[in-house]
Order: C-alpha cells, then structure tokens, then sequence
C-alpha cells in the first residue's frame, strides 16, 4: 500500500513576508512585479530600466532564495 501524500500547504502570507526578508531589494522588486504585477520580464525590465537578461536573472535568483527561506521557517 503506497504512503499517504498530502499536497504541499501553500505559505501563508506571513511566511512570505518573512522569507521575502532574505531578499535585496532589486530581487524583491522583480519578485513583486512579477508576481503581484503579473508583468512580463520584458515589462519588468522596463519598468525598472535593466536589460531584460539581468530582469530574468533576478527573478530567478529571487525565486530560489525565496524557496530556500520558506524551507528554514
């Protein structure tokens, strides 16, 4: 019989907050635009006047130190 598997509980708003803590401000910036804004990286870029290669590589970044703290709480 196979082992129960519970999907993953989303984080709560709190945890976010929390882990967006261990974020720089330009990764939280892109994070938030990305996210809360739905903005695409070309948009993401322009908005924040980067190159769009530098934009992805923030939100990427972004997103890994972001899952990394959710892990540590």
């Amino acid at each position: 019989m196979a082992p129960d598997h519970h999907p993953p509980v989303p984080p709560t708003v709190e945890q976010l907050e929390a882990a967006a803590m261990h974020l720089r401000r330009n990764e939280r910036a892109v994070l938030e635009l990305a996210a809360g804004g739905r903005l695409s990286n070309a948009a993401i870029a322009e908005r924040l006047g980067i190159p769009v290669h530098v934009a992805e590589r923030l939100l990427a970044r972004a997103l890994r130190k972001l899952d990394r703290a959710l892990e540590r709480l």
